[in-house]
């Protein structure tokens, strides 16, 4: 009977073991399924928008390579985060290839010189035999115009014969005078295509001075020099590309440095939907750099972009929105230990690089402007006396055109307004027309005329202050003048000897520039306190953007979107979390302002409470919740 008890008891202590442990197991899930959650509060709300961008310069001048028609190699580049001043030296490249082709224009145009020489010998020789011979057949006339004098005194038959031979002598006087016109002219002809071809071998030895000039770029503002990567290889994905250093081969138009003048910076940031909806260019905003932690600085929205981007790459798939602002340059060099004297020194700078026109008025969210080239900057040249044309696009059109009396200076084009007269300068419309009978009479005169008018024309050019092959055009409009071509220079001695004198002007600086220029000092022997800040500081962004007084607010997690209308989840004293709309008044990123729905010390869940679970694995917290949205802190 005992052996029973003990049975029946032992298998009830066994139903029961077994039934607390099923309890126990069914309420496992729930314990470990946590939802968390907010209360309700009511109170003054100053909605904020956070972000985090990096510092960058605001001025900015990408140099890139040459198109030298050759080999375009670096030969010295400016260390990476030297500080370069304005003129110093940032590039240099092989010119090797340039002086040996300048030297072969030079030797044309001394072959040519030398061929022209020879074929005013050889018209000198020409004429000269032509005059002898002409004399002789007007000799000849005049002796048979005597012997028809004789006519009535001689036997007929004779008189006959004088009548022939005065007639034969004639022919053969105007005869001659055409054959002279015709080698005249075709003497003419061949000095005229001797003159081009001189004329063409000036414009190439213009044009190499100028490529050789190309091969020194120069800093057009004072600013920390930022070293490209080299892309003329050929890399594979990941691989990473080595910068560019002296030795490299470079492609034209290839981006080589940039000039970041950090006299001036602002920061660029990223936000989201909500707090782009919710700002305004000129907010107030309060910057926060990462090197200087416990300094914060002010600063204004200066641009917004109107469309949102993604960078797949940084982890956030959601787009975002740019964002600019400015920075108090004095306030922020004072956080970074500078002095009074080094703060105004550097906003001269500045000032003085913001009056070059870089980057002013530009939209940063517009797509670059064209590179200008070369060819953009200079004219070409022009031919017999005429002045070269200017240059394309807004660069201006001046000319450098020689003044001669067979052409003058063509104006340069010029998109902004006219270029300026090559050539004959101020001269007046007399004068001009004066010049133009004479040039038109030295055509048909003869040499002694000719020179008799050459002259005239030389004293009415030295009377109009115009010397023959020096003559200089204006820059055309606003845009810079270029030079043109040289022209007509026979009044020259040394044409190429002219040119250098007179030298080259690319990019704004002079032949004197580029031989004074000289290669920054690397940064760690130079002291300037403009490296200080450096271009990629991180810096946290706070904007102030409204402040609500005496308003009900949840976090921004807390409120779901579903079937079109908002909805939080209320902890109920069941134990249970029950759905309820709400009106919403304002939203941010991270908050949200509510109008009803809710009351102040309600408990709210931050977590969708009916998530389904699908395969033992719970929907992560705060799924489908606006403040799922990136953009917020």
């Amino acid at each position: 009977m005992k052996k029973a008890i003990y049975r029946t008891l032992g298998l009830a202590i066994l139903v029961a073991g077994g039934w607390y442990g099923y309890r126990y197991y069914k309420q496992m899930p729930e314990r470990l399924n946590l939802i968390p959650t907010a209360k309700v509060q009511r109170g003054d709300v100053v909605i904020r928008a956070y972000s985090r961008g990096e510092l960058r310069a605001v001025r900015t001048v990408t140099l890139t390579a040459p198109n030298l028609f050759g080999t375009v190699q670096v030969t010295d580049l400016a260390p990476m985060g030297s500080l370069g001043k304005e003129k110093d030296l940032i590039v240099e490249y092989d010119d090797s290839e340039r002086q040996s082709a300048l030297e072969e224009d030079r030797l044309s145009v001394q072959s040519v010189d030398e061929q022209i020489k020879k074929a005013k010998a050889d018209l000198a020789i020409t004429q000269s035999q032509d005059a002898v011979t002409l004399l002789k057949t007007r000799y000849n006339v005049r002796r048979a115009e005597l012997d028809v004098q004789r006519n009535p005194i001689i036997a007929e038959i004779d008189a006959k014969k004088n009548v022939l031979t005065l007639e034969q002598q004639k022919r053969a006087l105007l005869e001659l005078e055409s054959d002279i016109k015709s080698r005249q002219a075709q003497a003419d002809s061949q000095l005229a295509v001797l003159q081009e071809q001189r004329n063409r071998s000036l414009i190439d030895v213009q044009r190499e001075l100028q490529r050789i000039a190309l091969c020194k770029t120069l800093a057009p503002i004072t600013g920390v020099v930022a070293t490209k990567q080299n892309r003329a290889g050929h890399f594979n994905f990941g691989e990473q590309m080595p910068d560019i250093r002296e030795g490299d081969t470079l492609q034209p138009g290839m981006p080589v440095a940039d000039i970041l003048d950090l006299s001036e910076v602002e920061v660029w940031a990223k936000v989201g939907e909500l707090d782009r909806a919710n700002l305004k260019e000129g907010q107030d905003a309060t910057l926060q750099l990462d090197a200087i932690p416990d300094k914060r600085f002010n600063g204004k929205i200066k641009a917004m972009s109107g469309t949102a981007t993604s960078d797949v790459f940084s982890g956030d798939p959601s787009k975002k929105f740019d964002v600019i602002f400015s920075v108090d340059m004095p306030q922020l060099l004072a956080g970074v230990g500078m002095k009074p004297a080094d703060i105004a020194r550097i906003m001269a700078t500045a000032e003085a690089n913001a009056k070059k026109g870089i980057n002013a008025g530009v939209n940063p969210f517009a797509p670059p402007p064209p590179e200008v080239t070369a060819d953009d900057q200079s004219g070409g040249g022009g031919q017999r006396g005429a002045g070269g044309g200017g240059g394309r696009r807004n660069q201006g059109g001046g000319a450098a055109g020689g003044a001669t009396p067979t052409g003058r200076g063509a104006a340069g084009a010029d998109t902004q307004g006219r270029g300026g007269r090559g050539g004959f300068g101020n001269m007046s419309d007399e004068d001009r027309k004066k010049m133009t009978d004479l040039r038109q009479k030295m055509q048909a005169a003869s040499p002694a005329e000719r020179e008799k008018l050459q002259k005239e024309l030389t004293d009415l050019m030295t009377k109009a202050g115009v010397t023959m092959g020096q003559g200089r055009g204006s820059g055309g409009g606003q845009g810079r003048g270029g030079r043109g071509g040289p022209g007509d220079m026979a009044g020259v001695a040394d044409p190429i000897a002219a040119m250098l004198r007179r030298g080259i002007t690319v990019g704004g600086f002079t032949d004197d520039d580029r031989k004074n220029a000289k290669l920054p000092l690397p940064p760690e022997q130079d002291s300037q306190v403009q490296v200080l800040l450096r271009p990629g500081l991180l810096a946290d962004v706070e904007i102030q953007v409204e402040k609500l007084p005496d308003v009900i607010h949840v976090p921004a997690q807390a409120v779901f979107q579903k079937n079109g209308q908002f909805l939080v989840y209320v902890h109920g004293k069941n134990g249970k979390f029950e759905p309820r709309p709400v009106q919403l008044v304002k939203q941010s990123e991270s908050m949200m302002v509510i109008s009803s729905g809710v009351q102040p010390g309600e408990i709210v869940a931050m977590a969708d409470p009916t998530a389904s679970k699908k395969n033992g694995e719970k929907k992560a917290p705060g799924a489908g919740a606006m403040g799922g949205m990136g953009g917020g802190k």
